[in-house]
């Protein structure tokens, strides 16, 4: 009967401490399960940026942002025009990080020119292709 007890005890400590919300509650500026930079939380949705992984060209920063591993996760893309803007918005202008570079987003226009987002002067841009900018992944995951 003890024994009994002591297994029902067991089990229901086991399943009560699982049924616990054991999430991170994350803002702006902490780092992120994968070692990057949270730029946005929406909800329980959470955008994190990478280091600076290179200066590419577009076909290339497009092919290897989903190819990074970053943190030991799979899920990093090149990010959009306007996931860039936040990034500027929520991290540069504030100052939480410094960062005066170009960067290339997934956003193509019809005429083959490819937006990338200067962090320098705070606004988007179209360049070429074969422009080396520099590049970094995003990811996105909920809380």
């Amino acid at each position: 009967m003890k024994k009994a007890a002591l297994i029902l005890t067991i089990l229901f400590l086991a399943l009560s401490l699982s049924a616990q919300d054991n999430t991170k509650q994350y803002k702006i500026g902490d780092t992120g399960p994968a070692g990057g930079i949270i730029f946005e939380v929406v909800g329980n949705k959470v955008w994190e940026c990478s280091e600076i992984i290179g200066h590419l060209p577009w076909d290339k920063a497009f092919k290897f942002c989903p190819t990074y591993n970053g943190g030991g996760y799979d899920d990093w893309y090149l990010p959009t025009k306007d996931e860039l803007e936040s990034l500027y918005y929520n991290l540069i202008k504030p100052g939480l990080i410094h960062d005066k570079e170009t960067y290339w987003s997934a956003n193509q226009e019809e005429s083959m020119a490819l937006w990338g987002y200067n962090f320098k002067k705070g606004r988007p841009g179209l360049y070429g292709a074969a422009k080396k900018l520099a590049v970094r992944a995003v990811r996105l995951f909920e809380m």
